[in-house]
């Protein structure tokens, strides 16, 4: 079996396309800094954006919340907290975990006390604002107020807890009398972070990390200048492109990061950001392009076909995510190897 894998893992790399995705939205599948990560980029371009989705009382799944405002990507956020919250162990701070609706009008019942938990949120035009409000009567978290005076600003926002960056300042630590030995210990880490000029989102999966590693980390490897914890445990889900790339054993939670193209956030908010200029992708897929890329599937399917998937899936992910942190690869083929590395994850579509 291992020769056959191999030579059909050589016939993969050796065929020579140029294959890209829109570069406003693209998932990061390598390894950066020692760590395995999956990672959605969108470029808030004015074509694209980012909002925030609440589900119901009891619960939706990550794909119903991304379907519900006609998203294309997307990422579990805050932790599931059901009904009366007694999964959370009833404790009081666990109310505190909601969304925050900040339309003037619409609010989380729970709404304004989110203590030492941040709000990661957008203004009306769908730029990015953090909100660290500070008018808790549990607050025992964070000194700064930052942008507490623009918290009736925010169209929508989600709370949670650990604000990991502030305007660059790594503040894990102000909520260290929340953090928990299922955070202080090493697995798969979720975040939502915004560069500083407000253009840019990344969210995912950082793999092999604890609460305390993430601050620098994300600072280091993606820019980031505002970043917020999301839930990392049972309810872990990603969407992306339409493609189910992760669900959780609670498959229902409680709110999402979706990603929206420009009428659909036009439709949703009946307002987009006026003079910003959208983002050019530099390549674009052929009809050859195509063509070549089901060659790669077909061959994927083919051993899938002829022998157990998980274990071989597994080998798969690792070999291509090598080659990716090779250094060795040009930009296209970097691209393609990607776009088979999300054909590898995928379990399902919306």
């Amino acid at each position: 079996m291992k020769k056959y894998f191999y030579a059909v893992f050589s016939l993969i790399l050796s065929f020579s396309l140029c294959w890209f995705s829109a570069a406003y939205q693209e998932i990061l599948i390598e390894e950066r800094g020692g760590k395995a990560m999956r990672v959605i980029k969108t470029i808030l371009d004015g074509e694209h954006f980012v909002v925030t989705v609440p589900a119901d009382t009891g619960g939706e799944t990550l794909e119903s919340l991304t379907k519900k405002v006609g998203g294309t990507s997307a990422i579990n956020a805050a932790f599931f907290c059901p009904k009366d919250y007694k999964e959370c162990g009833g404790q009081t701070f666990a109310n505190f975990e909601r969304i925050f609706k900040g339309d003037g009008a619409n609010y989380s019942r729970f709404r304004p006390d989110t203590s030492v938990r941040g709000i990661f949120g957008f203004l009306q035009d769908g730029s990015p604002l953090f909100v660290q409000n500070k008018i808790s009567t549990h607050d025992v978290g964070l000194i700064s107020n930052i942008n507490a005076e623009r918290i009736e600003e925010l169209y929508r926002g989600i709370s949670n807890f650990p604000v990991l960056l502030l305007e660059w300042e790594d503040v894990t630590s102000a909520s260290s009398a929340h953090i928990d030995s299922k955070m202080t210990g090493k697995g798969t880490r979720n975040f939502i972070c915004s560069t500083e000029d407000g253009r840019t989102i990344y969210m995912g999966v950082i793999g092999s990390s604890s609460v305390w590693d993430l601050a620098p980390y994300l600072k280091k490897h993606f820019d980031c200048y505002n970043a917020l914890f999301l839930d990392a445990g049972a309810s872990t889900a990603m969407v992306y492109d339409e493609n189910v790339l992760a669900r959780g054993t609670r498959t229902l939670i409680t709110d999402a990061f979706v990603v929206v193209d420009r009428e659909t956030y036009l439709g949703l908010w009946g307002t987009i950001p006026q003079g910003v200029t959208p983002h050019i992708p530099e390549y674009t897929l052929t009809t050859e392009d195509n063509k070549m890329l089901q060659r790669f599937i077909k061959v994927i399917d083919a051993i899938y076909q002829q022998y157990d998937k998980s274990t071989y899936k597994t080998e798969l992910i690792s070999l291509f995510r090598k080659q990716i942190n090779s250094g060795k690869l040009t930009e296209s083929r970097k691209a393609i190897y990607n776009q088979v590395l999300i054909y590898l994850f995928t379990i399902d579509s919306l």
